[in-house]
């Protein structure tokens, strides 16, 4: 079975921000070819570094277990030219942005980046873009090696009992929760105000009085992208709500848009460039502010929820479909899934603490007083909750885990896929080791003399 290499190697991004380069006067070589695809030591020992500092131990064995994972990659990479599988260079482009925003947030921005790694944006961009686009295509082929498996109840149930008894795993204690959210507006008079305040931004960029970068950087409240002169980097469409996405794509290159509204504030963007259904374009964003009297509103309808789900007259799910604003658990009567596993039932341990706490205090069927949270993007809200179920730990059973089990049934028969198919294309591979690995424990036979070796 293959141990996630792909997953792993997926959102990894400049291996370790180039901090893991191995001292001495070690010359990099080659210690592996996979077909017309090398593997150099120093790609092993950044990859040996990574799993060392995700806390694994650097043994020979998980050295020999990471040159296989490099291994598999390169036969896939090996194969996709064969078939003449590729990625579009805007999905690369996008990829890089993301990682590098990401990165860049965690040092605390372009210029820490920058300084750690030794190098500007451009040229950390275009030293990685072919990893990044190896890795890309990675994802593809072993895609489509798995796109087939599926899983039926009957092979659910072999799977299941086919572990030992004493194998079976423990379940923590687990939730299944609904909420109602309601998000207070702000009065006219606000609205009004911010929406004339952002004209007058907009206007004086369009005349040239200011640069949107400085606009943005002092007055955006989108603090993502303010820090970056308002630049989202190249993003697909689907990626931003529909009204950003709809403005996005009737501008052209330098263009300038209205003042436009989504459910985040008012905003107006300047188009930096389009590629196909991928954009990347500059932004400033305004919203208007929340007073108590509003927040208060919204506690108010809350409260009045409690006592009628309390006494009986309405059902919570009822009362979500109809008061509920997350759109994501009102159409299913309030129920929050889990998104990961695409669930209704949480592990405890996984919970927001806000949540968890309230939770913890109810019994099923249960609804809980009106709390207020603070949303993702620093608004404020308030939500009742309402526990439905309480597992307590247990050994997992077809009853009440068919959901776990069914995963690791699918996961157990991708691993199959993804043997047979090393398996039979090893065959009709050329693969050189080094004498220094031919001796590793392989699942598979990388080190096999072959015709031709």
């Amino acid at each position: 079975m293959w141990k996630g290499s792909l997953h792993s190697a997926l959102f990894v991004l400049l291996p370790l921000l180039g901090a893991a380069q191995p001292q001495g006067t070690l010359i990099d070589r080659v210690i592996a070819v996979v077909g017309r695809e090398a593997i150099l030591h120093s790609q092993l020992t950044v990859r040996a570094e990574q799993a060392r500092q995700g806390g694994a131990p650097l043994d020979k064995a998980a050295l020999c277990s990471e040159l296989e994972d490099l291994l598999y990659e390169k036969l896939l990479l090996e194969q996709a030219a064969i078939d003449s599988v590729t990625v579009e260079q805007a999905q690369v482009d996008a990829e890089l942005d993301r990682r590098i925003r990401y990165f860049s947030a965690q040092l605390g921005g372009d210029e820490k980046l920058e300084k750690f790694y030794g190098k500007s944006i451009t040229e950390i961009r275009a030293e990685f873009r072919e990893q990044v686009q190896d890795q890309l295509l990675v994802q593809n082929m072993q895609q489509r090696i798995t796109s087939d498996v599926r899983v039926t109840p009957k092979d659910v149930q072999r799977f299941f009992h086919s572990i030992p008894a004493d194998s079976v795993p423990l379940i923590n204690a687990e939730v299944e929760y609904a909420q109602i959210l309601r998000e207070p507006k702000p009065d006219e008079a606000e609205e009004r105000r911010v929406r004339r305040k952002i004209e007058e931004y907009r206007e004086s960029v369009q005349k040239g009085e200011k640069e949107i970068c400085i606009v943005a950087m002092l007055y955006s409240e989108d603090p993502g992208s303010a820090k970056d002169c308002g630049e989202l980097g190249l993003v697909p469409l689907g990626t931003m709500v529909p009204e950003f996405d709809a403005v996005a794509m009737s501008l052209k290159e330098g263009e300038v848009s209205q003042v436009f509204k989504t459910q985040y504030g008012y905003h107006f963007m300047q188009m930096v460039e389009r590629r196909g259904e991928y954009y990347n374009a500059r932004h400033v964003l305004m919203r208007p502010q929340i007073g108590n009297t509003e927040l208060q509103r919204e506690r108010t309808l809350l409260d009045s929820l409690v006592r009628v789900v309390r006494a009986g007259d309405l059902k919570f799910a009822d009362a979500a479909t109809k008061y509920s604003e997350d759109t994501e658990s009102k159409d299913l009567g309030g129920v929050v899934i889990e998104q990961n596993n695409n669930s209704t039932r949480w592990d405890m341990g996984a919970l927001d603490q806000q949540v968890f706490f309230v939770l913890d205090k109810l019994k099923p069927g249960e609804v809980s007083e009106p709390q207020l949270v603070v949303m993702p993007d620093g608004s404020k809200a308030y939500r009742i909750l309402q526990l439905i179920s309480h597992t307590p730990p247990h050994r997992a059973s077809l009853k009440d885990d068919y959901r776990m089990i069914q995963q690791a049934a699918e996961g157990k028969l991708r691993a199959t896929a993804v043997d047979e198919w090393v398996g039979s294309h090893l065959e009709a591979t050329y693969v050189r080791l080094n004498d220094d690995y031919r001796q590793c424990p392989f699942t598979h036979p990388w080190a096999k003399e072959q015709a031709g070796n």
